[in-house]
């Protein structure tokens, strides 16, 4: 495997927009078969890829220190490598995605150490192996912070079993998570998930979604249980079918 040097843009404003909903959670294989509601596809639009990091602008939020986020190749496939080193941060990136048009999101990532002692119920234990964060809607500056719903796709140990929802205990009501991959049955290999978003969103939070996802954030922690972990982020898109996601690029 070989580790390459990943380093990210300068973009303050953006950072301190999107950090506090961060803070307040802190503490590629081929698509599967398509579901009937893919029929009407007409656009897959990239909200990241690890080949395009630098011109993604991620932006790299220490919550609590600096885990270590490279490129990296493994399995002959560019992703970003996400290393724990006991500490809380993330990469996040601006985005503008209408999900009353493009309602999917596919992506690609691996697990190789998760945290056996983690449980996201959990406030002195809420470390995740792998997450997927979709902020709906602006949330504001630091001098004036908004709270805004946040979707949270989690991959962390068996405790919490597969299409749990779990309400942060950091930001009860605000960030929720739904656990996508549950315990070591898939670990060392690249999974690809699908999933419609406004669907789990309702699940989540009771209601449809009222604002477009903005922010869209990749996140693994082991600042609780200081335990190793090693995770591996390759792409993600959205699947539109009735527009396009504004200021996005086709994959």
């Amino acid at each position: 495997m070989t580790i390459l040097e990943f380093k990210t843009k300068e973009h303050l404003r953006r950072c301190v927009s999107l950090l506090f909903v961060l803070i307040a959670t802190s503490c590629a294989t081929a698509p599967q078969r398509e579901e009937a509601g893919l029929a009407k596809t007409i656009a897959q639009i990239r909200i990241f890829h690890a080949e395009f990091a630098l011109q993604d602008e991620w932006q790299h939020l220490p919550i609590r220190g600096e885990n270590e986020y490279r490129l990296a190749v493994i399995d002959g496939k560019i992703a970003i490598r996400a290393v724990g080193l006991g500490f809380a941060s993330g990469l996040i990136r601006h985005i503008n995605v209408d999900t009353t048009k493009c309602p999917w999101m596919e992506w690609a990532w691996r697990v190789e150490k998760i945290q056996e002692d983690a449980d996201i119920r959990v406030r002195e234990k809420e470390d995740v192996a792998a997450a997927v964060f979709l902020l709906f809607g602006d949330p504001g500056l630091m001098v004036n912070p908004q709270p805004v719903p946040t979707l949270r796709y989690v991959w962390t140990n068996g405790k919490v079993p597969k299409e749990t929802v779990v309400d942060s205990p950091y930001l009860p009501g605000t960030v929720r998570s739904i656990v996508v991959q549950s315990g070591n049955t898939r670990i060392k290999e690249w999974v690809t998930e699908r999933r419609n978003v406004v669907r789990d969103f309702e699940k989540a939070f009771g209601t449809p979604p009222k604002e477009r996802v903005q922010a869209v954030a990749i996140f693994t922690d082991n600042d609780q249980t200081k335990q190793p972990v090693e995770a591996y982020y390759r792409w993600a898109r959205v699947i539109c079918t009735t527009g396009e996601l504004d200021g996005g690029k086709r994959s």
